[in-house]
């Protein structure tokens, strides 16, 4: 089941109107949140257009927020990245910077959510990912991050090096649960009630690998990615053992 949310719509729409306009060559979307993209690509071009080709890029490996590139030339699967309309800004400051800064830096100066990609942030530095249409403008009216005042460039992502800015570890949780019930490991994970957990759930509060879910009785298995809204992300790692009584242990990585 895909239970589209209201802030999903919009983007859903959008692929479609761009797949009107693939016939002359390659046509990219804006960049699109990890269901968006997930939609598109089994729903609508696996399901609808076969005959649809298609790359998804972010700016770099396991970006999250990606670009939809378009054809009905099949050479476009045969193509690399660099043809994408995406260019990263580096931002340098004198004191500590946040993702949740710098995005209300540039939603406050008129940029929408869809011409920015990801944002990874390291101390005082931080890559921006942008469609190339709005470089210029971030370039040229944003030097403040709060009070604070920033440098801003467009730097070429073979002169930096991008895994020094990505957080991938995450802390590291092992718990005991009754059962793989989605429920019951957002509530150890996340240190909630399961009432608590199964109402975030029944909301549609919570997505399992992107899909937003409202049976707390979900079963997960390892590797899922479980984000909850408002609270973060879970990645199954691994299923340890099951005890005598049937309680299994698991470990858990928790990212903000």
């Amino acid at each position: 089941m895909y239970y589209i949310l209201e802030e999903n719509k919009y983007e859903i729409l959008k692929v479609k109107n761009l797949i009107e306009r693939s016939y002359g060559g390659i046509e990219y979307s804006d960049f699109l949140s990890p269901f968006a993209q997930k939609y598109a690509i089994d729903i609508i071009l696996k399901g609808e257009n076969p005959y649809l080709f298609y790359q998804t890029w972010g700016g770099y490996e396991d970006s999250e927020r990606k670009v939809l590139a378009l054809s009905y030339d099949r050479r476009l699967e045969e193509m690399g990245f660099s043809h994408f309309p995406i260019d990263i800004i580096l931002i340098e400051s004198d004191t500590i910077l946040s993702h949740r800064q710098i995005l209300g830096a540039l939603i406050g100066q008129g940029l929408k959510r869809d011409k920015i990609g990801d944002i990874l942030v390291k101390e005082n530095k931080a890559l921006v990912f942008v469609k190339e249409e709005v470089s210029l403008f971030v370039t040229t009216h944003i030097d403040r991050i709060g009070r604070d005042r920033i440098k801003t460039e467009v730097v070429n992502k073979d002169d930096i090096d991008i895994s020094q800015f990505i957080q991938n570890s995450g802390k590291r949780i092992v718990c005991s649960v009754p059962s793989m019930r989605v429920d019951a490991i957002v509530s150890h994970g996340f240190g909630i009630s399961r009432e608590d957990a199964c109402s975030l759930v029944r909301q549609f509060k919570v997505a399992v690998n992107w899909l937003y879910i409202d049976k707390p009785s979900y079963e997960v298995k390892e590797g899922d990615l479980i984000s909850v809204r408002h609270h973060g992300r879970l990645r199954v790692e691994k299923v340890l053992t099951t005890t005598k009584k049937g309680r299994i242990s698991i470990e858990l990585l928790r990212f903000s």
